[in-house]
C-alpha cells in the first residue's frame, strides 16, 4: 500500500476522536510559550480521550538547528508530555517529518491545479522584490499582483516545456467572506480581497507551511488545532485551502502569547525562554507544568495549585484568555517553593537527587558518600531556604565540606554579649560540655531542652552560647541556628568543629 492511499485509508479512523498536534519546526530549542503550547494540546487530548501528536515540519530547509529535534523530544519527556505518536512512537500516521511527505503534498498541489485553485508562478525573485518595493513606496499592502494567474494553457505549457522555475500559488476567490469561529477570539471575517494568494508549493519543490499543515492536519486526523495567536492573521487562508480542498477545517483555538514584565514579547533579549533552562535551574516539573498552565487559561476557581490530573479534569478551551499572559519569574518562584515546601519529604529528595544526577554530578556523587538520614535531614532544614536545585549546594556547603576555621569577627558580636575571643571560648566550651554529656540529643526538642538548661545553670544567656557555637559548626555569618546545625550534624561531627576552633583560641 502506498503512503498516500494508507493515509487516506487511516484518515476516516483517526476523525472519530479528538486529535491534537504539536507542529515546531526543528530550529532550535523549545521555547517556554511552546511548551505551553504543547500542555494544551496534551491537556484537551487527554482530557477527550484523545490523541496527541508530534509532527515535525521540516520543510525550511535553510533554517534547520542539527539536534533540536531530539532535544525537543527530550524535554517533552522530563516534563511528563510525551506525544502518542512522534518521530520516537510511530502510529498509522507516519512519516512525521514533513519533508519525507512531499510526494503527498505534489499529489495535493497537483489536485489543486486540476481544480483550478491553484496556479503555477514563473516571477523571478527579482520580479517580486521589486514589486514589494514599489507597494511599500506607495504605502499600500505587500502582496502578490496575480501576475500569472491569467496566463493562458499554451503559456504555461510553454514555460514548464522549456524548464521555466516555478511556484505554485493559490487561487483566491473573488467576492468572497471567509468566516471561522474561534475559541479563543470568537468570529474572525475576512474578504478574500485582503487575502495573498499565497505560494503553496516552493521551487525547490517543498511546500510552504500554509500547504503542508493543512494537508497533514487533514490526513493526521488533527480536529482541534491549538496554536500561538501570531498564527490568528493565517486562519483565514487556512481555512480558504480547506475549502478548495473539499475538507472541513478543524477547530481553531488561538491562544495568547507569552510576554515578559512591561507586556514586551518574550525573546532571547529580555530572559530566558528555553524551557530546558528552567529543568537545569532545578525548577521541579509539578511547578512548572502548573505556572504555564495558568498563563491564559483561567480554571475558574481561586486554587492555583493542580496536579496533571487535575489539569486534565479541568483544561477547558473557552476560558483560555484573548489577551497575552505574563511571565513572571518571581512568580514562578512562588509555585516552586510551595511545591518544595508542601510535597513529601521523601519525593522532595527523590527530586533533588534525579536533578543533581543530571545536571550537577560532581555534588550528586558528594551526596553519595553520605547516609541518607543525613541527606534528609539538611534537606529537610535548608528546602525553606531556596526556590529551586540549583541554589542546593551554596547553602548547604557547610554540611558537606570539611571544616574550617572562620575569622574571629564573625564570632565577635556585641549583641550578644560576645566581646572577646576569650568570650568565644568561654562559650564553646560550655557548648563541648554540652555535647560530650550522656544527655539524649536525639531530636531537636532534646537538644533545645538540654542546652536551654545547662546555660541558664552557667548563668550565661542563650545567644552568648549559640551564636558564637553556630559560627564554629557553619563556619558563615549565615546559616541555620545552633540548635538545628547539631541535629543534623551529630554529635561527633560537631565536636570536631567545635574543638577544631578551641585548639586556635
Amino acid at each position: 500500500m502506498s503512503l498516500f492511499i494508507k493515509n487516506i485509508f487511516i484518515i476516516q479512523k483517526n476523525q472519530m476522536s479528538v486529535v491534537t498536534r504539536f507542529a515546531p519546526s526543528p530550529t532550535g530549542y523549545l521555547h517556554i510559550g511552546s511548551l505551553r503550547t504543547v500542555l494544551y494540546n496534551y491537556l484537551y487530548a487527554k482530557q477527550k480521550g484523545g490523541k496527541f501528536l508530534l509532527r515535525v515540519e521540516d520543510t525550511d530547509r535553510t533554517r534547520l538547528v542539527d539536534g533540536s529535534v531530539e532535544n525537543m523530544i527530550s524535554v517533552l519527556s522530563k516534563v511528563g508530555l510525551t506525544p502518542d505518536e512522534g518521530p520516537n512512537n510511530h502510529g498509522d500516521v507516519w512519516p512525521y517529518y514533513q519533508s519525507e511527505r512531499l510526494d503527498i503534498y505534489k499529489k495535493y498541489v497537483d489536485q489543486l491545479i486540476e481544480n483550478d485553485k491553484a496556479y503555477y508562478c514563473f516571477c523571478s525573485s527579482q520580479r517580486l522584490d521589486e514589486l514589494r518595493a514599489e507597494q511599500k513606496e506607495l504605502g499600500l499592502a505587500t502582496k502578490y499582483d496575480k501576475h500569472c494567474r491569467y496566463l493562458s494553457n499554451e503559456e504555461i505549457k510553454e514555460k514548464l516545456d522549456s524548464g521555466c522555475s516555478y511556484t505554485v500559488r493559490l487561487k483566491v476567490p473573488e467576492g468572497k467572506k471567509i468566516v471561522l469561529q474561534d475559541t479563543v477570539k470568537g468570529k474572525i471575517e475576512v474578504d478574500s480581497k485582503d487575502i495573498d494568494e499565497q505560494v503553496l508549493l516552493k521551487s525547490d519543490g517543498f511546500p510552504t507551511y500554509h500547504l503542508a499543515n493543512i494537508v497533514d492536519d487533514h490526513l493526521m486526523g488533527v480536529t482541534h488545532v491549538i496554536r500561538w495567536d501570531e498564527w490568528t492573521p493565517s486562519a483565514p487562508k487556512h481555512v480558504l485551502l480547506y475549502e478548495s480542498l473539499g475538507w472541513t477545517p478543524p477547530v481553531f483555538s488561538h491562544i495568547p502569547l507569552l510576554l515578559a514584565t512591561g507586556w514586551k514579547k518574550l525573546s532571547k533579549r529580555t530572559g530566558d525562554v528555553s524551557a530546558e533552562i528552567f529543568l537545569e535551574k532545578g525548577y521541579m516539573v509539578d511547578a512548572l507544568i502548573n505556572y504555564i498552565a495558568l498563563l491564559g487559561w483561567n480554571p475558574k476557581t481561586t486554587e492555583e495549585f493542580f496536579t496533571m490530573d487535575e489539569l486534565i479534569e479541568r483544561f477547558n478551551l473557552d476560558h483560555v484568555n484573548k489577551s497575552g499572559a505574563i511571565f513572571d519569574v518571581e512568580r514562578l518562584n512562588f509555585f516552586n517553593s510551595h511545591y518544595l515546601k508542601s510535597l513529601d519529604i521523601e519525593v522532595v529528595y527523590d527530586k533533588l537527587l534525579k536533578y543533581l544526577e543530571e545536571y550537577n554530578s560532581e555534588f550528586f556523587d558528594t551526596l553519595q558518600k553520605f547516609p541518607k538520614e543525613y541527606n534528609i535531614k539538611v534537606l529537610e532544614e535548608l528546602k525553606s531556604r531556596i526556590n529551586k536545585f540549583d541554589e542546593y549546594q551554596e547553602v548547604t556547603s557547610f554540611f558537606y565540606n570539611d571544616a574550617k576555621i572562620a575569622e574571629d569577627d564573625l564570632f565577635i558580636n556585641p549583641k550578644m554579649k560576645i566581646e572577646s575571643m576569650d568570650d568565644v571560648k568561654k562559650s564553646l566550651e560550655l557548648t563541648k560540655v554540652i555535647l560530650e554529656s550522656d544527655n539524649n540529643l536525639d531530636n531537636i526538642w532534646d537538644i533545645k531542652n538540654i542546652f536551654v538548661e545547662k546555660i541558664k545553670e552557667a548563668e550565661m544567656k542563650n545567644g552568648q552560647v549559640l551564636w558564637p557555637a553556630r559560627v564554629a559548626l557553619s563556619w558563615e555569618k549565615f546559616s541555620p541556628g545552633t540548635l538545628e546545625l547539631i541535629y543534623i550534624l551529630w554529635k561527633e561531627e560537631s565536636l570536631k568543629r567545635i574543638n577544631k576552633v578551641l585548639e586556635t583560641i
